[in-house]
C-alpha cells in the first residue's frame, strides 16, 4: 500500500509540472539559455557589442546622452576586434582575454550615433554589472559573459510570471518564448531581452484583466502604466500594446469616465515621456547605412503615398523566407540558421497549439480585432522606420527589416486562432492532454538542442 501511495503521489507531482508551463519554462530556458550565453562566441547576436558600448556609458553614470562620440576602454575595443578578426571558438585566445583587467585610463573614442539616443532603461541591470565589475578589475570579456547572464536571468522572471498569469495560451506562450529566436536574443546584450520578456507581460496581464478579474482596480491601472512606460522606454513602438486596454469590457470599470481616465493614465506618462525624449535628441540620430536620406525617403512617401505599400508588398514577398528564418532561429549576425524546413515546421506547431489550446475562457470577437489591429500597426510602423532611416535612396525593397522585430507582438496574432467552441470540444474529448504537453515539451527541446548544435559548432 505504501509503494502505491508513493506511485500516486509520483504520479501527482508529474501531472502538476506537466500542467504549469511556466515550471517547464524555467527549467529550459535556464539550461538552454545558459548554453546560449556561454557556448555563443563574444559578439555574435546582432549589434551585440553596440548594446555593450551602450552599457558602458550608463555604467559610467550617463544616463543622458550628450553626444554621438563616446570614450570607451580600448581593452574592450580590443575584445571586439578579437571576435572580428580571429576565429571565435579560439579558446586558449578567450581564456588569455578573460585574464586581462577592464583598463579606465586608456580610451578610445568611438561614433554610436546609431544607438546614442537609446534610452538608458533596458540598460541599467548591464550598467550596473560592469560598474561593480570595474570596481574589481574584472576583464571586459568576463563582464560581457555576465551581462548576458543577467539579461537571461530577467527574461526568465519575467516571462515566469507572464506564463503564470495568462489565462489563455499558456503553451503558446511557452512556445515564443523558448523559440530559439527569442532565447538566443535574451541570452545576450541585446536590448530585446527585455522588451521581448515586457511584452509578453504585458500581453498576458491585458488578457488577465479581461478574462479573469471582475473589476479593474488602482493597482492593475498603476501595473498597466508602469508596462507600457518600459515598453516604450526599450522600443517605442510596442508601447503600443497599451493598446490593449481596449479588450477590457468596459463593464469591468465603475464607469465611462473612470475608463477614460484609466486609459489616459496609462498612456499619457508614456507619450509625454516620449516625445520630450524625441524632440531633446532627434538630432543626434544618425543611421551608419550607406545612401539613406531619411529626408528624401520621407518625402518619397508624401509624394505619392501609393508608392510604400507597393514597396512594401515587394519588400514581404521578397524576403519571406528571411523573415520566417530570423523569426525562429537565426544566429550569429544570420550566419548560422535553423534550417528552413524546421523553421516553417515551429511556425505550424505555433499555429496548430493555438487553435487547440483549451481554456474556459472566451474571447469576443472585438477582443481579437484589437490584438490584430495592434499586430499591423506595430509591423507596419517597423516597416516604414526602417524604410525612413535604413534603406538606401532608389531601393524598391526595405532593408534593415528582421524576423525577430516581429516576436514582442506574434502572440497578438496568434490570438486570433483561439477558438472557444473548439477549445471547449477538445477538453471533453481529449484523454490524452497531459501527454500531448509533454509531447510538445519534447518538442521545445528539440529544437532547442538542435540550436545548440549550430551555435557551437558553426564554425569550428
Amino acid at each position: 500500500m505504501g509503494c502505491f501511495h508513493d506511485k500516486n503521489e509520483f504520479s501527482m507531482i508529474k501531472m502538476n509540472l506537466v500542467n504549469k508551463p511556466e515550471y517547464v519554462f524555467v527549467v529550459l530556458a535556464l539550461i538552454f539559455g545558459l548554453i546560449f550565453v556561454f557556448a555563443n562566441p563574444p559578439f555574435q547576436v546582432p549589434d551585440e557589442g553596440s548594446h555593450f558600448y551602450k552599457a558602458f556609458e550608463i555604467s559610467q553614470g550617463h544616463l543622458i546622452p550628450k553626444s554621438n562620440v563616446i570614450h570607451i576602454p580600448t581593452s574592450i575595443l580590443i575584445i571586439y576586434k578579437f571576435q572580428s578578426d580571429e576565429i571565435v571558438n579560439n579558446f586558449s585566445k578567450i581564456s588569455f582575454y578573460l585574464s586581462q583587467p577592464l583598463n579606465l585610463n586608456e580610451t578610445s573614442t568611438i561614433n554610436i550615433a546609431n544607438i546614442a539616443i537609446y534610452p538608458p532603461l533596458p540598460y541599467l541591470a548591464t550598467g550596473i554589472v560592469i560598474f561593480l565589475g570595474g570596481l574589481f578589475n574584472s576583464s571586459p570579456l568576463f563582464l560581457m559573459y555576465l551581462c548576458r547572464l543577467i539579461n537571461l536571468l530577467i527574461y526568465v522572471i519575467i516571462v515566469y510570471f507572464g506564463i503564470k498569469i495568462i489565462p489563455i495560451h499558456k503553451n503558446v506562450l511557452l512556445l515564443m518564448a523558448l523559440m530559439p529566436m527569442t532565447l538566443y536574443e535574451s541570452s545576450s546584450l541585446s536590448a530585446d531581452s527585455l522588451n521581448f520578456a515586457v511584452s509578453f507581460l504585458t500581453i498576458s496581464f491585458f488578457l488577465y484583466l479581461a478574462l479573469v478579474k471582475d473589476k479593474i482596480y488602482n493597482k492593475d491601472i498603476l501595473i498597466s502604466m508602469i508596462l507600457v512606460f518600459v515598453l516604450a522606454f526599450s522600443k517605442q513602438a510596442y508601447a503600443l500594446l497599451g493598446l490593449l486596454f481596449f479588450i477590457i469590457p468596459k463593464e469591468k470599470f465603475e464607469n465611462n469616465i473612470k475608463r477614460i481616465f484609466s486609459f489616459l493614465i496609462i498612456f499619457l506618462p508614456s507619450i509625454i515621456s516620449l516625445i520630450t525624449w524625441n524632440l531633446l535628441f532627434k538630432s543626434m540620430y544618425r543611421s551608419f547605412a550607406i545612401n539613406v536620406s531619411s529626408d528624401h525617403n520621407i518625402q518619397f512617401i508624401l509624394s505619392n503615398p501609393l508608392n510604400f505599400p507597393t514597396i512594401l508588398i515587394n519588400t514581404l514577398i521578397y524576403n519571406f523566407q528571411f523573415y520566417i528564418t530570423t523569426f525562429v532561429g537565426g544566429f550569429r549576425d544570420f550566419v548560422s540558421i535553423l534550417p528552413l524546413d524546421l523553421t516553417f515546421l515551429y511556425c505550424v506547431i505555433l499555429v496548430m497549439v493555438s487553435l487547440l489550446s483549451t481554456s474556459k475562457y472566451k474571447l469576443s470577437f472585438r477582443q481579437k480585432l484589437v490584438p490584430l489591429f495592434i499586430f499591423l500597426v506595430v509591423s507596419f510602423l517597423t516597416f516604414l522606420f526602417e524604410f525612413i532611416t535604413y534603406t538606401p535612396i532608389g531601393f524598391n525593397i526595405i532593408q534593415g527589416v528582421q524576423g525577430r522585430y516581429f516576436i514582442p507582438v506574434a502572440p497578438l496574432f496568434l490570438l486570433v486562432f483561439y477558438n472557444n467552441k473548439l477549445s471547449n470540444y477538445l477538453s471533453t474529448k481529449i484523454k490524452f492532454k497531459n501527454e500531448m504537453n509533454i509531447l510538445l515539451y519534447i518538442f521545445i527541446i528539440f529544437f532547442l538542442t538542435i540550436s545548440s548544435y549550430i551555435i557551437y559548432y558553426a564554425i569550428n
